[in-house]
């Protein structure tokens, strides 16, 4: 039996974003790349909206990250010109050079965690990615919990999107995301 066939497998813009990312690409392109998926995953006309964190600049001033902000946006029942808005997914855009094993894990334990907690969330929980070149992992992010648990992978080994059965599961990844990123990020 065949595997699901990728949404993004013959999504043109997709395709043409992945194979635009080189060993030497910066963060420019990896975040390009990522404006199509979660734009076309999280569509204006379904109530989401994304925002775009400049790039962090580093040594030299060379851009170190750029972050990718999805908000989910609901119309408060009680009043309709009032909205509520919940930050539900932050994705971290770094250059495929940092595809190393200190590279993921100085991205995740440091620059990434940082970031997470200092979400707009009362809550302060939210789902994060960190995306390096064509790979990419998932997180559950709860910054109330004790310091140790705050930070939770939702799968096990970094997914790339240049692999159909691995783009099959960041689509999975995706889907829970956005079916539950409101109610994460709503609890208490």
């Amino acid at each position: 039996m065949a595997g699901r066939v990728p949404y993004f497998q013959n999504h043109m813009v997709f395709l043409n974003t992945l194979q635009l990312i080189k060993p030497h690409s910066l963060e420019e392109t990896v975040q390009t790349f990522w404006q199509v998926i979660v734009g076309d995953w999280f569509r204006y006309d379904q109530g989401y909206k994304l925002g775009i964190k400049g790039p962090t600049l580093a040594n030299r001033n060379m851009p170190d990250v750029t972050v990718i902000e999805v908000m989910a946006l609901q119309a408060n029942p009680r009043s309709t010109p009032d909205w509520a808005e919940r930050q539900i997914l932050m994705v971290e855009c770094k250059r495929p050079s940092y595809d190393t094993p200190n590279g993921w894990s100085d991205t995740i334990e440091g620059q990434f965690f940082d970031d997470l907690q200092q979400n707009l969330n009362h809550s302060e929980k939210l789902f994060g990615a960190v995306a390096i070149g064509t790979k990419v992992k998932f997180f559950r992010f709860d910054g109330k919990a004790p310091v140790h648990r705050r930070l939770t992978p939702l799968h096990r080994d970094v997914l790339d999107l240049k692999i159909p059965s691995q783009l099959v599961q960041v689509e999975d990844l995706l889907n829970y995301i956005r079916a539950n990123g409101w109610q994460w990020a709503s609890t208490r």
